[in-house]
């Protein structure tokens, strides 16, 4: 418990990353039909978390990028297909997701949370 108490915000964060690809990286070994049941070495697994890591840097700096030229301090859903413009899959996947967010009643007494991100302005 003390290890928490000593690491900053974005140790945590990158801790949690690791976790996720450790995870997939098992399931991938353990269910691939491809080659064969095969595992993922502690370096491999490191260097994938750092460039996801380095990849989710540059999708911040793009959609803050995005949002500001607009002239919003909003990161909003359009941001995200701007990103994506360029992958048809995943762009495509994005409309999905949005199509069905949008046709999900709103839950009773609760108000829906807009899907935005405020954008720091302080690199200004």
């Amino acid at each position: 418990m003390d290890i928490d108490k000593n690491m900053s915000e974005e140790d945590k964060l990158k801790l949690t990353v690791y976790s996720a690809v450790s995870k997939i990286c098992d399931d991938i070994g353990k269910n691939n039909t491809f080659i064969g049941d095969f595992d993922f070495t502690v370096d491999a697994k490191t260097i994938i978390t750092e460039l996801v890591w380095k990849k989710m840097e540059q999708y911040v700096e793009d959609l803050e990028a995005f949002a500001q030229h607009a002239k919003r301090n909003q990161i909003n859903i359009e941001d995200v297909k701007l990103l994506f413009r360029r992958n048809p899959k995943i762009l495509e996947e994005i409309t999905k997701l949005e199509a069905e967010d949008s046709e999900k009643p709103a839950e009773k007494g609760r108000k829906r949370k807009q899907s935005a991100v405020e954008v720091d302005n302080d690199d200004n």
